[in-house]
């Protein structure tokens, strides 16, 4: 077996890890200075001015406000306030697909524990069928191989 694509995965993959770690540090330090930064722009009445790092170009740094709504109470509340109002467009039927992957999920496991037992494999027909019947038919069903890396032993 060719094993330098399988070397390259790993270096890539542990590249990967540590410029995911230097981001959220980055964003996390971002964070903290925008914190420092938003009160002394309102302090000094200054909506924005340009600033350059060393070695950087230019950049035009602004304070903006914004808004956002959320319910009172509950969800509930905010539906029925909206339905009343007549204001309906902003309701939807709808589901939590999260929810609905975790279902399909742990049918898929259930019936791979019994097809283990069973000697045999699962197939998507299979995990289709062992859905209620109208969501059986109501769902694309897809069984997808994904290749996984973890810190090997030998480097303990």
């Amino acid at each position: 077996m060719n094993m330098e694509p399988l070397r390259e995965f790993v270096s890539l993959e542990t590249r990967k890890r540590e410029l995911d770690a230097e981001l959220k540090a980055t964003k996390q330090r971002l964070d903290e200075l925008e914190e420092i930064i938003i009160p002394m722009f309102i302090e000094a009445g200054v909506p924005g001015m340009d600033v350059k790092a060393e070695g950087a170009t230019t950049r035009y740094l602004s304070i903006y406000q914004d808004v956002y709504a959320s319910p009172l109470n509950d969800r509930g509340e905010v539906v029925d306030a909206l339905k009343e109002s007549e204001l309906g467009q902003y309701v939807a039927e709808n589901y939590n697909a999260n929810s609905l992957t975790a279902l399909v999920r742990e049918t898929w496991k259930e019936l791979r524990e019994t097809a283990s037992r069973e000697k045999r494999v699962v197939s998507e027909g299979d995990l289709r069928a062992a859905l209620p019947a109208p969501l059986g038919a109501a769902l694309k069903v897809s069984l997808v191989f994904k290749l996984s890396s973890t810190k090997s032993s030998k480097n303990a």
